[in-house]
């Protein structure tokens, strides 16, 4: 399945919360601790090719991803995601291990899930500053989106959280 998305830098938790609710967002998840593990072979190929192999741990549910190299023909992030829930992320990273593969990033995040429509927007509070993700059925539905919401082209956040976080604890 192909990925739509782009970040917003979030200043203002409560206000952004304000604006999705008066657009008609409601709360799908509520604000919860996500753990997320991303693994890489010892030369790094997943992440010199641009993607991405993911566990992920919820209080709800824990998931395994994988997201292809994103796109470089759109201002926004289109890249090939694919995920299914998995039983037991402890024993699935074990067999990662057993196959050669590390856990090269780990950071946690608290999110807040919204839906409308065919919008998911995750408000996510990260070491590296706040959020908003948002992902929709095309760019030009995200950007008219992100203008109600008070941003512009200029506000575009293309990075990955594991970038992201990765700077902020090199700093």
């Amino acid at each position: 399945m192909e990925e739509i998305e782009i970040k917003f830098v979030v200043r203002d938790t409560k206000a952004i919360t304000e604006k999705l609710r008066k657009l008609g967002f409601r709360i799908a998840v509520g604000r919860h601790r996500e753990k997320n593990f991303l693994f890489d072979d010892a030369s790094e190929s997943l992440r010199k090719q641009g993607k991405l192999l993911r566990i992920r741990k919820t209080p709800s549910a824990q998931t395994l991803t994988y997201k292809g190299p994103i796109s470089a023909v759109s201002k926004l992030k289109h890249r090939d995601e694919i995920e299914c829930r998995i039983e037991d992320a402890d024993v699935l990273q074990r067999i990662f291990e057993q196959v050669g593969f590390k856990v090269g990033t780990e950071y946690s995040k608290y999110r807040t899930v919204f839906e409308k429509d065919d919008f998911n927007i995750s408000l996510d509070e990260t070491e590296a500053g706040n959020y908003l993700e948002v992902e929709g059925p095309s760019d030009e539905e995200i950007i008219k989106l992100g203008e109600k919401l008070g941003y512009s082209e200029q506000d575009f956040v293309r990075r990955t959280y594991a970038e992201l976080i990765g700077e902020r604890r090199h700093q």
